[in-house]
């Protein structure tokens, strides 16, 4: 597209950006997309902050670099079309308007109405959940799941658990609509999980991870990863060789690249259980506690070591587990980094520029590598031999 018309286009308002090295790193908060871009793209898009056409936005690019206005302006086009087509620039100045996004999850409630329930609260992060359930089987399930969460404080958002017209139950989180479950398995599973997502809405100027923590000698190991990762079997291995535990579910970042402590039981998957075998659940369970210990162990982590405070973090190390792999160890670059870190952290579109910085700071501060291993006892080894190397 040649521009007919004069008026520089501006920045998409959705769009964040952060220094990383020599470039300049955006990321659309709607989209998901990082992009990257170089000195010149760089210089480009800071100055579509200022100017009013692209004639003027050729003039000070040529200031800046000492050429021509007229030997770039094509330049410039094409690198503001590029811009245009990835999503990243509005092509004109009017901005969504509207009140500041709310930081409060829907579907909360006025904490000064709500009793503390039966089946008790539970802190998570900054939310203080409690759960309502008239099923004593599926109460004792989910209260034993939560057990290391449980304060003795008023909920500000209660899950309730009824049972549905006919068959089955309904799962409701404060005053969202209710969602209908068939199984007592699957309410209890479901409650269990929307704590974790009500952890992370709590916090939204943090940076959250999905990642284990644990920390050695007040210095905190990031482990971020998904679903069969051998994110939780190597956190439950290093509090078992001495480390402190933080989480596994949801690694919070503050000012200052610090891991506050969230310390949820500790889920395993049937791949785990060979390994702790200490840690398994007493044989004589029954009906629905025998069925989730089955899917998944909770484990309380006071049985596997101590819990740690808010530490900072020393080293990002991302694992990935294949049987029989062997164990090796790659540094990544700030840019490698940062994408596969954008994977693993939760939205945080409410907090926006302070918390893409915040993960750009953390990208370019300490080392983030890639740990494969199939060995468990080998990966603790290296883990420790990663933080060695550290500052």
């Amino acid at each position: 597209m040649r521009y007919a018309v004069s008026v520089a286009p501006r920045p998409h308002h959705r769009v964040v950006a952060s220094p990383l090295g020599d470039e300049l790193a955006l990321f659309h908060l709607d989209t998901r997309r990082l992009h990257v871009l170089n000195g010149s793209a760089a210089a480009i898009w800071q100055e579509l902050h200022v100017v009013e056409t692209i004639g003027d936005l050729a003039v000070r690019l040529g200031d800046r670099f000492q050429v021509s206005p007229v030997e770039i302006r094509s330049d410039v086009e094409r690198t503001v079309e590029q811009l245009r087509a990835d999503g990243l620039l509005e092509m004109d100045d009017r901005m969504a308007s509207g009140a500041p996004r709310s930081t409060r999850r829907p579907g909360s409630i006025d904490p000064s109405r709500v009793d503390v329930p039966a089946t008790g609260s539970f802190a998570a992060l900054d939310a203080r959940v409690g759960v309502v359930c008239d099923d004593e089987e599926i109460a004792a399930a989910i209260g034993d799941a939560l057990d290391p969460l449980r304060v003795d404080a008023p909920p500000e958002v209660v899950i309730e658990i009824r049972p549905a017209d006919g068959v089955g139950w309904t799962v409701r989180v404060g005053t969202a609509d209710p969602i209908a479950l068939g199984s007592p398995l699957a309410v209890a599973l479901r409650a269990i999980g929307e704590v974790n997502n009500l952890a992370v809405a709590s916090v939204p100027g943090d940076l959250v991870l999905h990642a284990g923590a644990v920390a050695d000698q007040g210095r905190a190991v990031l482990l971020p990863g998904g679903s069969n990762h051998g994110k939780s079997t190597l956190t439950t291995a290093l509090v078992a060789d001495g480390f402190s535990y933080l989480t596994d579910e949801a690694a919070a970042v503050v000012d200052g690249l610090r891991v506050r402590a969230y310390p949820k039981s500790i889920v395993l998957d049937p791949g785990s259980f060979p390994l702790f075998p200490e840690l398994a659940p007493p044989e004589d369970l029954e009906g629905l506690a025998r069925a989730v210990a089955g899917r998944e162990w909770h484990i309380d982590p006071a049985r596997v070591g101590p819990v740690s405070g808010p530490s900072p973090v020393a080293a990002v190390i991302c694992p990935q587990w294949r049987a029989g792999a062997a164990t090796r160890v790659s540094r990544m670059q700030p840019v490698e980094a940062l994408h596969l870190l954008l994977g693993d952290a939760f939205d945080f579109s409410v907090g926006g520029q302070p918390v893409f910085d915040r993960l750009v700071e953390l990208v370019e501060s300490v080392p983030v590598v890639k740990l494969s291993y199939g060995d468990t006892a080998a990966a603790v080894s290296a883990v420790r031999e990663i933080l060695l190397t550290t500052d």
